[in-house]
């Protein structure tokens, strides 16, 4: 099987979310990117999800973290499959499935997953399980923006929970 690649639409996405927090980070996200030679991403291309993934990690230690959420709530705002759904459950379901779409060549060991599962009737758990190579940050902001634009709640609240054994990451949104 080839290495496991990441869709350039995605890539793309998430540069134009960078923008739309400030240029000066759209500016540090294209320089980080670059680095690992993905320069202009094509939409119709694949990109090795390796190199992607490190430029995040380095992108949230330039940036911060919560500049990298802002950015995931951003990519999510421009994101009409999720715009679309008028459920929260709905809404996690796109966000958790679109990671399978944007994979090519991949399997849980080397690209992960994400889940989720209803805590409550105002909570839900998000967790990666297996590869997952991006930042938690990226998806937290995803994660509570897919919960506000789907769920209309006015205040969204993100906190890290325990971790499984496979598990890189667990988060709780709640309203």
């Amino acid at each position: 099987m080839p290495d496991p690649r990441i869709s350039g639409a995605y890539v793309a996405a998430f540069v134009q979310s960078a923008g739309e927090v400030s240029p000066v980070f759209e500016k540090k996200a294209k320089e980080t990117l670059a680095d690992r030679n993905i320069t202009n991403p094509d939409p119709e291309s694949w990109y090795d999800n390796e190199k992607f993934g490190e430029a995040l990690f380095e992108i949230v230690d330039k940036a911060g973290e919560k500049t990298v959420a802002q950015a995931g709530k951003e990519m999510v705002a421009i994101t009409e499959e999720i715009l679309e759904q008028d459920e929260i459950e709905a809404g996690l379901e796109v966000l958790t499935a679109q990671h399978e779409e944007i994979h090519e060549s991949h399997t849980v060991a080397d690209a992960g997953i994400l889940t989720y599962e209803q805590l409550s009737p105002t909570s839900y758990r998000v967790a990666s399980e297996g590869g997952y190579e991006y930042p938690a940050s990226l998806v937290k902001g995803a994660a509570e923006e897919t919960v506000r634009r789907t769920g209309g709640p006015s205040r969204v609240d993100v906190s890290d929970v325990e971790t499984e054994s496979n598990e890189p990451f667990a988060f709780e949104v709640s309203w």
